[in-house]
C-alpha cells in the first residue's frame, strides 16, 4: 500500500510539472525560500517557533496594504527592526501613498534581503483612498469583501507502534495505559475569514494520533482598526506586552532573530489561530487608541490540564503537550480551571515609549511541586499556590542611531516574591554595522506563569546573562552575524545540583554575490555545566563539568534557472563532557526544488545521510514541510532520510493539494523509539496530505 501511494505521489509530481508550465516573469522570492531563510536563523534544536510561522503564513495569504499598515502591523514581521518600521512610516508620511513596492528602495535602512521578504507580506492597492480620510467600513462591506480559507490535513503512518497493538482484555484491565485509545491517524481542520485587515474570524479542530474523536476545538472573532478600537477579540487569543516578562503567550524568537527584533515592544492582543492546545487565553480582550495612549484589558477563563501528585493533594505540574491518548492522559484533560485578568497602558511620544502591565492568575487547584528528595530539590522555587500576580514597566527610547529598551517586573505570591529585568541597547554604528547588547536578570524567586522572554531557559526564572551581538554588511555581497552569550543560573536545575554557568557563541557568514547562488557558513559553540558522577574504590561523588557542543554547518544554494533550486548542506557536531570520550556526528543533505511562483506549483525532493555516535551527538536539520507547519528533525545513529513533497493547484489559485511522503531507514538499529511509541522495525514511512481552498 505504501509503495502504491508513493507511486501516486510521484505521478502527481510529474503531472504537476506539465500542468503548471507557464512563462515566468523573473526570479522573485517565494514563500518556500522565505521559510528556508527563517529556518537558517532559528535555534538548532527547536527550529523556528511553529506559531510564528503560522502567523506569517496567514499574513502571506492576506498581505497588508503598505499604504494602510500601522506600526503594529509592520512590527509583526520578525525581520524588521524598530528603526526600519519607523523609516517606512516616515517615508509614507513625507511622500504620500506608495505607487509601487519599488519605492521601498528609497527606505535607506532596508537592504535587498529585507525588501524581498517584505514583498511577501505587503502590497499596493490602487483603489486605496488617502490615509488621512479613510472611512470606517461597514459590517456589510466587510462581509462582502472578505476572503475565506479552509485547510484540511491528515497524516497516515505506514507502520505500527506498540501503543496501537492488540492487548488481551485481562491485561488491559490491570494496565489500562498500555494502549492508545484512538486510531493512529492525525487529522486537523482550520477555517479562516479575513476582510481588509479589519475583521477576522476562524475555527480550528484537531485530533492527534492516538486520540479518540475531535479532541481540540478553538475559535475567535476579531475586529481591528475600527475608530478608537485598535483591536477587540472574543474567543481564544494571545497576549504579549513589553518584553514578555509579565505576559507573553505569543511567540518566542531565537537568539539570532532577537538581533533585529529585540528593540520592539507591545505586540498586544492577537488571535490564537494555531493548533497549539496550551498557552492561550479564552474570553475577551480589547485595546483602545486615544491619541498617544493605548489602553488594553483582557479576561480569560479556560480549562487546562494538570498532573496531580501521588497523594492526590495539589498538582505537581501543568500539562501543556495537548496529548490525550491513554486513559491516564485523558484523566488529566480539563481538570484544572485557570482564570487570568489583566491590562496594559501604553504611551508613546517622539521616540519615547512607556508601557505598564499587570496580570493576575488564579488556579482552582493549588500547584504543589514536590521537592523533598535530593533529585527534586531543584523544584524548590517552582511556582506553587493558587494565586499569582505579576506587574511590570516596559520602556524604550530612540535617539538617532541608539535605541534603549527594556522591561522590569515583579511577582507576588504567598510563598515567592521576586524580580526580573531585561534590557537592551542597539547601536546602528553606520549603514552597514549594528551592535546589540542585551542584559537579563531573572530571579530564582520570580514567578510568571504566562511569561516568555529572551533567554536560555523555557521559564523567565533562575537566569542571569549578558549577550553581545554584531551584524555587519561592510564586505560587499556578504552579511556577517555573530554573538556571544554568557549565562549564570543561581539556583539548581535538573541534573545540575548547584549554581552553574554556561556560554554560547556563534558566527555566521552569508555570501550572496548574485541571485543565482549563495554560500552560508556557520559555527556555533554551546556549553553549560552539568553534574558528572565519578566512581572510585572509596566512594562516589558528583562534580560540575561543562557539557560542550560544537556545531558547524555549510550550505550552498544554487538557482539553476527561474524554476530550479538546489540546496546542498553539510553539518557536523562534536560533544565533550568532562573526561568522557568525545561524541561526534555528521549529516549531508541535498534538496531539489522545482517551483513556479506564478502558478504556485512546487516539488521538493530531499535526501539526507546521517551518522552519529549516539543520541547525545544528534544533529538538527530543517526540511520542507506542508503549509502552516515547520519541520525540525533530529538525526542520530546511522541512516538515511528521504522526502518527497508536491504542491499542485487543482483549480487555478483557489484549490490546492499538498502532499509529503517521508521515509527514514536506520542501518544500525532494529527498533525505533521506546515505550508505546516504539516501532519494531528499522524503518518508518509516512504520508501527509493537505487540501487548501481559498474563496
Amino acid at each position: 500500500m505504501r509503495y502504491l501511494l508513493c507511486t501516486i505521489l510521484i505521478s502527481m509530481c510529474g503531472i504537476s510539472c506539465a500542468f503548471c508550465q507557464t512563462e515566468q516573469e523573473g526570479k522573485v522570492m517565494a514563500w518556500e525560500d522565505f521559510v528556508t531563510m527563517m529556518m537558517d536563523e532559528g535555534d538548532e534544536e527547536g527550529g523556528v517557533d511553529t506559531e510564528l510561522m503560522e502567523q506569517l503564513f496567514e499574513l502571506y495569504g492576506n498581505p497588508m496594504n503598505v499604504n494602510e499598515a500601522t506600526k503594529e502591523d509592520l512590527s509583526m514581521l520578525p525581520f524588521l527592526n524598530e528603526e526600519q518600521v519607523e523609516e517606512i512610516l516616515k517615508y509614507r508620511e513625507k511622500n504620500g501613498r506608495m505607487e509601487s513596492l519599488g519605492e521601498l528602495m528609497f527606505v535607506k535602512s532596508l537592504g535587498r534581503k529585507e525588501r524581498e521578504m517584505l514583498r511577501l507580506f505587503v502590497e499596493v492597492k490602487e483603489d486605496t483612498p488617502p490615509s488621512d480620510g479613510t472611512p470606517i467600513p461597514t459590517l456589510k462591506e466587510l462581509l462582502r469583501r472578505g476572503n475565506h480559507e479552509a485547510v484540511w490535513r491528515t497524516d497516515i503512518p505506514f507502520y505500527e507502534k506498540v501503543g496501537y497493538q492488540d492487548v488481551p482484555s485481562e491485561v488491559l484491565e490491570k494496565s489500562p495505559n498500555k494502549v492508545y485509545r484512538g486510531d493512529k491517524f492525525h487529522n486537523a481542520f482550520r477555517y479562516a475569514f479575513a476582510s481588509k485587515n479589519h475583521l477576522m474570524a476562524g475555527v480550528q479542530m484537531e485530533k492527534d494520533a492516538g486520540e479518540r474523536g475531535v479532541d481540540y476545538i478553538s475559535g475567535y472573532v476579531m475586529l481591528k482598526g475600527m475608530g478608537i478600537v485598535k483591536n477587540a477579540i472574543l474567543g481564544n487569543y494571545k497576549v504579549s506586552f513589553g518584553k514578555g516578562l509579565a505576559v507573553n503567550t505569543s511567540v518566542k524568537y531565537s537568539k539570532m532573530m532577537m538581533m533585529s527584533s529585540m528593540d520592539r515592544m507591545d505586540a498586544g492582543i492577537t488571535k490564537h489561530s494555531s493548533m497549539s492546545e496550551s498557552g492561550y487565553f479564552t474570553g475577551g480582550a480589547a485595546t483602545f487608541r486615544l491619541r498617544n495612549w493605548h489602553i488594553s484589558a483582557f479576561g480569560s477563563y479556560r480549562k487546562g490540564d494538570g498532573t496531580y501528585n501521588n497523594d492526590s493533594i495539589g498538582l505537581s505540574s501543568l500539562k501543556t503537550d495537548g496529548l490525550h491518548r491513554t486513559r491516564l492522559e485523558r484523566s488529566k484533560k480539563g481538570n484544572l480551571g485557570i482564570s487570568n485578568f489583566g491590562g496594559n497602558i501604553h504611551w508613546e511620544n517622539k521616540g519615547l515609549q512607556l508601557s505598564a502591565t499587570a496580570i493576575a492568575t488564579h488556579l482552582e487547584v493549588s500547584l504543589m511541586p514536590k521537592h523533598d528528595t535530593a533529585a527534586s530539590t531543584y523544584l524548590h522555587y517552582d511556582a506553587s499556590g493558587k494565586d499569582f500576580f505579576v506587574g511590570s514597566l516596559a520602556y524604550a527610547y530612540r535617539y538617532k542611531s541608539l535605541t534603549f529598551s527594556g522591561e522590569t517586573a515583579f511577582s507576588h505570591t504567598k510563598k515567592q516574591n521576586g524580580t526580573a529585568s531585561l534590557n537592551s541597547l542597539r547601536w546602528r554604528v553606520n549603514s552597514d554595522n549594528v551592535l546589540m547588547l542585551i542584559g537579563r536578570y531573572y530571579g530564582a524567586k520570580f514567578v510568571s506563569l504566562n511569561g516568555k522572554a529572551f533567554g536560555e531557559n523555557s521559564k523567565v526564572q533562575n537566569e542571569e546573562g549578558i549577550f553581545l551581538g554584531w551584524t555587519s554588511k561592510s564586505i560587499r555581497n556578504m552579511e556577517i552575524q555573530t554573538y556571544v552569550d554568557a549565562m549564570y543560573f543561581p539556583w539548581m536545575k535538573q541534573y545540575v545540583s548547584a549554581s552553574s554557568h554556561g556560554y554560547e557563541g556563534m558566527v555566521q557568514a552569508l555570501y550572496s554575490p548574485s541571485s543565482k547562488w549563495s554560500l552560508l557558513a556557520r559555527y556555533r559553540i554551546k556549553a553549560k555545566q552539568k553534574d558528572l558522577a565519578y566512581d572510585t574504590d572509596a566512594k562516589s561523588f558528583t562534580t560540575l563539568k561543562y557539557n560542550t557542543n560544537h556545531n558547524i554547518k555549510l550550505q550552498l544554494n544554487l538557482n539553476l534557472s527561474p524554476y530550479v533550486t538546489l540546496r546542498t548542506s553539510a553539518t557536523g557536531t562534536l560533544v565533550s563532557f568532562g573526561n568522557n570520550p568525545n561524541e561526534k556526528g555528521f549529516a549531508i543533505s541535498e534538496n531539489f526544488r522545482w517551483q513556479n511562483p506564478k502558478t504556485k506549483c512546487r516539488i521538493d525532493l530531499g535526501i539526507t545521510y546521517f551518522n552519529t555516535d549516539n543520541y547525545n551527538a544528534r544533529i538538527y536539520q530543517n526540511e520542507p514541510s506542508l503549509l502552516y507547519t515547520s519541520s525540525s528533525t533530529s538525526y542520530y545513529y546511522k541512516g538515511i532520510r528521504t522526502t518527497l513533497l508536491a504542491s499542485v493547484p487543482i483549480v487555478k489559485q483557489s484549490l490546492f493539494i499538498n502532499a509529503k511522503f517521508g521515509m527514514t531507514k536506520y542501518f544500525n538499529r532494529d527498533t525505533i523509539g521506546s515505550g508505546l511509541e516504539m516501532i519494531d522495525a528499522n524503518h518508518r514511512e509516512d504520508l501527509q496530505v493537505q487540501l487548501r481552498w481559498k474563496f
